[in-house]
């Protein structure tokens, strides 16, 4: 027992407060004697001298390709969404004037057509009847005409044998040209009825494709716009059809240049505003543009679309999309080729392009920029030109 105190009593505890650089916690370490203190210390000061060796490791050069950025003419751009359709004034929707059902349809879908072409015809029953009703009545009335005119010559006769009274020639005048009135009307009647008949052979209105078929044969038609039975359009000549707000249209005129591009398709296509609506749809509260597009291409009626209409031109910088980044943030940002230094810069964006975008403000014309492999680049890296 007197062996165990006395161990406890020369055995000390020696607290130590030890700071790193990085103003660490404090630790209280407990040493059981001096050679254990020095082999500790002497690691704290082992690990401090090779931190700063690590910070302060220069970045590798970066290989890039530096542009110098040139002032250049950019449009200002109106973009439309809209849908490609034919002309109004090339696009009929034909329908019958007569009720009945379609006895007969000689066209198909995507078939090119002539005009006046057959398109359908309408079985109407009555139609028939009423032609053959209306050519009766018109022999009748010939018949009674004929009949009212000889009664006429007989009077005449007899009064000037002096046999006959004045009166009844008058009589007879008066029934002969109420003959021929009727006459007259039976003769309308009659050409109605052809017309109504002949009304029944829907044709093609121009030369042009059949693009849509919404009734069949045996369907019923009511003789109305509510059922319509084909779309004919000549698509020689196609625009852009597009609903837009009206504030939108404001600095947009007939004539100027746009191009159109189509969703899916490859390319860019040249077209000209042919008509901006004067009126706003008081429905959607929307106006339209027409954006014709020049010369003849393959586009599908009906197909999305996107135009841009050039209403201006004024100086600026465009540079490749490759050259943007965003900062860890997201905002944009340039890297600026300063005598082989790489110095990051932020900018704001213009109109983007197919390939280039617009620097509104950030990069003035002439300065040297990073175009490819911008991204991990950081500020005061040194850059050297690819290897070719």
């Amino acid at each position: 027992m007197r062996r165990s105190v006395s161990s406890v009593r020369n055995s000390r505890t020696v607290p130590l407060r030890i700071a790193d650089s990085e103003d660490l916690a404090i630790t209280s370490i407990a040493i059981q004697d001096r050679p254990s203190l020095s082999v500790l210390i002497l690691a704290i000061a082992a690990c401090k001298s090779s931190a700063p060796a690590e910070e302060h490791e220069e970045l590798a050069p970066a290989a890039v390709t530096c542009k110098a950025t040139t002032a250049t003419e950019i449009a200002d751009i109106v973009e439309v969404a809209g849908s490609i359709a034919p002309p109004p004034k090339l696009d009929a929707v034909i329908t019958s004037p007569v009720a009945g059902r379609v006895a007969q349809l000689t066209v198909e879908e995507g078939d090119k057509v002539a005009a006046n072409a057959l398109i359908a015809v309408i079985d109407d029953p009555a139609l028939p009847a009423g032609r053959i009703e209306a050519d009766a009545g018109v022999a009748v009335a010939r018949a009674n005409k004929a009949a009212a005119d000889n009664e006429v010559a007989r009077q005449q006769r007899l009064v000037d044998s002096g046999i006959g009274a004045r009166r009844d020639l008058d009589d007879a005048r008066a029934k002969a040209a109420a003959a021929a009135a009727e006459l007259d009307a039976a003769n309308a009647r009659a050409g109605l009825a052809t017309r109504n008949n002949a009304r029944r052979e829907l044709r093609a209105p121009f030369a042009g494709v059949v693009l849509h078929l919404w009734k069949r044969a045996g369907e019923s038609v009511d003789g109305t716009t509510a059922t319509p039975i084909a779309e004919v359009a000549d698509i020689t000549t196609l625009e852009l059809r597009a609903a837009v707000p009206p504030g939108s249209l404001s600095a947009v005129r007939d004539g100027q240049s746009a191009v159109v591009t189509i969703t899916g398709g490859e390319g860019s296509l040249p077209a000209t505003v042919t008509r901006v609506s004067p009126a706003v749809d008081p429905a959607t509260g929307l106006a339209t543009v027409r954006i014709q597009i020049e010369g003849t291409h393959r586009v599908l009626v009906g197909s999305a679309a996107v135009g841009q209409i050039a209403i201006g031109k004024r100086p600026g910088v465009l540079v490749p999309a490759t050259s943007l980044r965003r900062s860890p943030v997201g905002a944009d940002e340039v890297v600026v080729c300063d005598k082989g230094v790489a110095r990051v810069r932020g900018v704001t964006l213009g109109q983007r392009r197919d390939t280039d975008v617009e620097i509104a403000k950030g990069v003035s014309p002439g300065e040297q920029i990073v175009i490819d492999h911008a991204l991990g680049l950081e500020d005061g890296q040194a850059l050297v030109a690819p290897e070719k």
